[in-house]
This record gives structure tokens, sequence and C-alpha cells, in this order.
């Protein structure tokens, strides 16, 4: 059984999700966007938040029969939860939900595995049968524009910003705590002597056994970064073998394998997750990959040297685009040209 719960928190007094539970396997087909809102607000509801679009979702959406049936599997699951044995009660999973198979692929949109989604203690739960799926990575994805906040199942908080992936193995706290993650992310691990936490990240990995850090590891960017909060972990590379201590930050090339570290105020690592990123003399070109990846657009730079500028301050996701290039072009001698989606950084 694989279980993920999903956080709210509340900006400009909107209810927003982080990271709309985009939970799924990673060998499935493309859900169609519809279909993803449509879970959002059923795990809205089974969630027991209430939103406008939940209740017009329960007022006449005409798959309200299949959310029903959600919710009706769920004590059924219950009752399933006392089996000892696990291939029993997917098969008796599978032949309750059997009547309901069609319905389901037409509106969840899964091609090759039938999965039932129920609510369980507050989580979303995804059951699948062991012996069909037995290295099935389950994926959690944070889409640009948004952060997302998951609690995995061993306990273990993540934090994922904007523009990451995070997956793991269905056997993840039972076997092993091993995730891989492609982005950025904050991890406040849960304590395990026995069974060590570990985070892939290109060529490196981090092992931990209960402490705070943010790792970062953009594909596009030539550099692998760990920062620790609290706590004690061994970056760990072909090269390299290095024991952290609480505010170092470790700075890993993913090209020559160099490791470099020195102290830092943590806080302007992690303050992300807030909405809030510091930046200390950067160029305008890394700037502007975080700037991408928040506010959902791509930038273009008119010559080289523009790419180079550098940049000091703080950025606040709440505020607008618009707002933050402003500020931006009081610093630097730039101008921006927008069209649409599509920005270029001139020389003024």
């Amino acid at each position: 059984m694989l279980i993920i719960k999903a956080k709210w928190f509340s900006v400009k007094k909107s209810l927003i999700r982080l990271h709309p539970i985009s939970r799924f396997l990673c060998h499935k087909s493309e859900m169609t966007e519809q279909a993803k809102n449509k879970w959002e607000e059923l795990a809205a509801k089974l969630h027991g938040e209430e939103t406008d679009s939940s209740v017009q979702f329960e007022a006449g959406d005409e798959d309200l029969k299949i959310s029903q049936q959600i919710l009706d599997a769920r004590d059924k699951v219950a009752k399933l939860r006392n089996l000892k044995s696990t291939d029993k009660a997917w098969r008796e999973v599978k032949g309750n939900m059997k009547n309901s198979r069609k319905l389901w692929l037409s509106f969840a949109k899964y091609a090759a595995v039938f999965v039932v989604a129920v609510l369980l203690t507050g989580g979303l739960f995804l059951i699948q049968s062991p012996s069909e799926m037995p290295n099935t990575f389950a994926c959690i994805s944070a889409p640009n524009g948004q952060i997302s906040n998951v609690t995995l199942f061993d306990g273990t908080n993540v934090w994922l910003n904007a523009g990451s992936n995070l997956k793991y193995k269905q056997s993840f706290g039972s076997e092993n705590r091993e995730v891989y993650l492609e982005g950025e992310a904050f991890f406040s691990v849960t304590k395990n002597k026995k069974i060590p936490f570990i985070v892939h990240a290109g060529n490196s990995a981090v092992k931990v056994h209960g402490t705070q850090f943010n790792v970062k590891a953009y594909q596009s960017e030539p550099v692998i970064e760990t920062v620790l909060v609290e706590g004690q972990v061994e970056f760990m590379s072909d090269n390299n073998d290095v024991m952290m201590k609480p505010g170092q930050q470790l700075l890993f090339s993913r090209e020559s394998g160099n490791v470099e570290t020195k102290q830092v105020n943590t806080d302007e690592f992690t303050s992300w997750k807030g909405g809030k990123i510091y930046f200390d003399d950067e160029t305008l070109q890394n700037l502007t990959k975080q700037l991408e990846r928040w506010y959902e657009v791509s930038f273009t730079f008119e010559n080289e040297k523009i790419r180079n500028y550098r940049f000091s301050g703080v950025i606040n996701k709440d505020r607008s685009l618009e707002y933050t290039l402003r500020i931006i072009q009081q610093i630097n001698k730039v101008k921006f040209e927008t069209n649409k989606e599509q920005i270029e950084i001139m020389d003024k």
C-alpha cells in the first residue's frame, strides 16, 4: 500500500492546494486536465475540506456516481486492512470494483493500471496488487508555479519547490527509505536507525537517519547544493564522502566531481517554503531560472553580457511578476519586453 498526504495553506485568504496531489504511477497514461481537476475536488471532499469547486462537483457533475463509489469503498477497504493476506485483500477489492471498472477508466483515464483510490485516516491511498507491480515507482511532482508539501509513508515531511519531482519504490518505508530527486526539496526526516533515509540526486546521494536539510538538484544546473539545518548527514559521490555539520552548505560539481563546503545562514536557503528567495550577488541568468519556475514564464536575453549582470535582494512569490521585474529594473540597467509568457531582457 502506498500512502501520501497532501496539505493545504492559505495565501491572500484563498485556500490553495500545495501541488494538487499529482500522485501517480510513473508509467500510467497522461490524465486530462479536466480529470485532474475532478480528482483534486474529490480529494478535498474526502479530506473533509470544502471549497466552492467541490460544492459544484457535488451539485451537478455527471460523474458524481463515481465519487460516490469511492466514498462507499471506504468501509470495504477498512475491513480489508484486517486481512492477513495482501493478495487476498487485493482480489477482494478487485472483485468489489469489477462492475465499476468501465466507468472508472472513463473518468480517470488510466490505460494500463487499475487502482482504487479511497480515504483512510486522512490520507489518499493507492492500492495495487503487489504481485502485478513489484517494482513500481510512486511519483510526486510540483509543477511550475506551485510548491508542494507531502508526508511520506514513514512520516518524513517533504517540501517540493516549483518544477521538482520526487519518486520512490513502492517498498519505501518497509524495506528501504530511498528517494530520487530532480529539482529542489526540503526534508524533515523521521528517525529510523535501522533504515537510513537516502536522497539520490544526479550522480550523488545524501544519507541520513533523522534530520532537516535542503537539496537543490535541477537537471539544468551544473551544481548540486545541499544545506544542513540540523542533525548530521553524509554526502556521497564517486570521489567524495563528506560528513556535514549544521549550518553548512555543500556544493557538488556534476562535471568535475569537486566538492566545496562553507558556513551559511540556512534560513536564506530554506525560505522558499514560505514563498521567499534570497539572492546574494546572483547572476541574472540564475535568477531568471527561479522566476521561470515560480511564474510559469520563459526568459531570453538580448545578448550574453546581460546573463552575467548581478542581483542581490529578496523575491516574494506572493508579489506579481510585474512587481518583481520592476525591482530588477531598478537594480540593473535592463528593460523587459513581454509577449504573453515570453519575456526578453534587454539593455536600457
